[in-house]
């Protein structure tokens, strides 16, 4: 993967057909958020709106940041438990 100021970019690999070409290509996009952008900046959002989302988003974030320590807490062992 070459990524420059043009775009991302997938190299074709030795061997590799054209789906798996593509599905590499498409998930490169959707992790660099390139269309997540494009959507919200293809209409008008009032300030409070955006303020909204942005709250919305960073609360979604929060929780699963800690779903993840919960989980890795209750995966621990305990040396007092049996």
């Amino acid at each position: 993967m070459v990524k420059n100021n043009s775009g991302i970019m997938v190299t074709r690999r030795d061997n590799e057909d054209v789906e798996s070409l593509i599905k590499r290509f498409k998930k490169k996009v959707n992790n660099s958020g390139i269309l997540k952008e494009v959507k919200n900046a293809s209409f008008f959002m009032k300030p409070s709106q955006k303020l909204k989302r942005k709250r919305k988003e960073a609360k979604i974030k929060r929780e699963k940041e800690e779903n993840k320590i919960k989980r890795s807490y209750k995966n621990e062992k305990h040396p007092g438990n049996k």
